[in-house]
């Protein structure tokens, strides 16, 4: 089974990108659920970004049948989708990396797109990417950059969006990859999670 744990995935079809609710089926088979009225019935060939907390951002190839969502409007989704996982395009993020859950405040700005700086809270980091929250919304693929000092040195920071989720208060979550990530940054960037997990468990065990 390609999909391991996963809640959430962008659909992209005909230009058109859909944030979907992720239900794990059989085998390759996955059950997705959109908010967005549908005028394609069946997307053939369509290109899935799943959000899997195991695998990572996992891009697949992937048919999907439309239908009406039989629990609509028990369930906030008027349509449902029977997507059947053609094959895997790429795994683009590394899971294995040690990650920290935190909170930083920092500025970010798009190197992709014309829009206005803007704040996210950065909750999730590890030397593969970040978790980040904000009420901007972004777009599937743009490259942000950030400012910020992880050790002595303060180092400017690239990121590409891969996926993103809403939350019921408005707010945005999104998944980001650092992209042109140098040994240095790297290296500040693994021991601060070190340095991080290590206070936290302390906190936890009453030490100092």
């Amino acid at each position: 089974m390609i999909l391991k744990d996963c809640s959430n995935a962008v659909v992209r079809y005909n230009g058109t990108e859909y944030r979907v609710r992720v239900v794990n089926g059989l085998e390759n088979d996955v059950a997705l659920y959109f908010r967005d009225d549908l005028l394609d019935l069946r997307m053939k060939g369509a290109e899935v970004s799943f959000n899997d907390s195991i695998k990572g951002c996992v891009k697949a190839n992937c048919d999907i049948v439309i239908k009406r969502n039989p629990a609509y409007p028990g369930m906030s989704e008027k349509w449902m989708g029977e997507c059947q996982i053609l094959d895997v395009i790429e795994i683009i993020q590394r899971q294995q990396d040690i990650r920290v859950n935190l909170s930083i405040n920092v500025q970010f700005e798009s190197m992709t797109e014309r829009r206005d700086k803007f704040f996210g809270t950065i909750t999730n980091l590890s030397a593969g990417g970040i978790f980040m929250v904000t009420a901007q919304a972004l777009t599937m693929g743009e490259i942000l950059e950030f400012h910020y000092s992880f050790k002595e040195m303060e180092r400017a920071l690239k990121v590409k969006v891969l996926w993103g989720k809403i939350y019921t208060s408005g707010d945005n979550g999104y998944g980001l990859q650092f992209v042109e990530l140098t040994d240095g940054a790297e290296t500040d960037i693994r021991g601060f999670v070190f340095k991080e997990l290590n206070e936290q468990r302390q906190k936890k065990s009453g030490g100092i």
